[in-house]
């Protein structure tokens, strides 16, 4: 039971946005957050690109979630 609990919250990120929301950000620093992780994403998809054994849905994910933040 405890298990399948974990699970739920994973899927649905329940711990990781109480983490984030623990204490107050300025929407300033949240801006700021996440232009260096869109960037960081976008250099690990530059990356991932030039090697030869990844495949394209690896990277067509990445792109998706670098679309979605």
């Amino acid at each position: 039971m405890i298990r399948d609990f974990k699970k739920a919250t994973a899927i649905a990120d329940v711990v990781e946005k109480a983490r984030a929301r623990r204490y107050f950000q300025k929407p300033s620093q949240l801006k700021a957050v996440n232009k260096i992780m869109r960037k960081r994403l976008q250099r690990k998809i530059r990356s991932l690109k030039k090697t030869k054994n990844i495949s394209s849905e690896v990277i067509d994910k990445m792109v998706a979630r670098l679309s979605n933040s």
